[in-house]
């Protein structure tokens, strides 16, 4: 489309036009073809409609396996993404209980503080996960909270060959969490699927026992679904 167009498509004059049009093409949203003068979608509008096709995907995927899976161990279930160097919870579903866990959608949670958060930044590829490294491991929020970095790259190395994570009191003090790694196509880390809930139910060896099973097979039905045929290992992921 020409400018003239544009703004005609817009309702605003040519001059408003331009100044949107200057900006997107800034931004990598939009090119324009010196020989027509015409402007055309550009790499990041792709980029940015392929980011949020995936997410629904993994959302409408992901919804009907989190109620299962709170069916069969009655706490809240979530699933988070890493952003930058933190997770945020993107779905969550309650606790049938009453009292379950305290994250919230779109809340932001630093890597170090759950066992989402640790499941993120260990299947991360190995340049992106020591940059992360740094960074997560400043603030303490408990006493159980990890704040060495050689302490969480042991921390990486269990969770990486079990394939899953448990948190007793590592963001509150009387709060669990239990996270197992979404996989897609390709094999990375899109996700980290997780229930929790209060410190004294997470902390029973049997209901312990239970709710790592179910939600590690939760994540690997998640994973198939989106294309990954068997969630990879320590040594094939990242």
């Amino acid at each position: 489309m020409r400018i003239s167009a544009i703004a005609q498509a817009l309702e605003v004059d040519r001059t408003t036009a331009y100044r949107i049009v200057n900006t997107l093409q800034h931004a990598g949203f939009i090119e324009r073809n010196d020989s027509t003068k015409e402007y055309k979608l550009a790499v990041a509008a792709f980029e940015v409609g392929s980011a949020y096709l995936r997410s629904t995907d993994l959302h409408s995927i992901a919804r009907s396996v989190m109620f299962d899976l709170r069916g069969r161990i009655q706490e809240s279930v979530h699933w988070a993404i890493l952003s930058g160097d933190k997770s945020v919870c993107m779905d969550r579903i309650e606790s049938p209980r009453g009292i379950g866990s305290t994250g919230k959608v779109g809340r932001a949670a630093p890597l170090n503080a759950g066992s989402a958060g640790k499941v993120l930044l260990a299947f991360q590829a190995p340049d992106v996960r020591e940059k992360l490294l740094e960074s997560s491991c400043q603030k303490r929020f408990t006493a159980n909270t990890i704040t060495s970095v050689q302490r969480m790259r042991s921390e990486i190395e269990r969770i990486r060959s079990g394939g899953f994570c448990v948190s007793l009191g590592e963001g509150e003090e009387d709060m669990a969490c239990i996270a197992a790694p979404v996989f897609n196509h390709a094999g990375q880390i899109v996700a980290s699927l997780s229930t929790g809930g209060p410190i004294h139910r997470f902390s029973e060896k049997e209901f312990q026992t239970q709710a790592i099973s179910e939600v590690k097979k939760a994540a690997r039905l998640i994973s198939e679904k989106l294309g990954c045929p068997m969630s990879p290992n320590a040594q094939d992921a990242a």
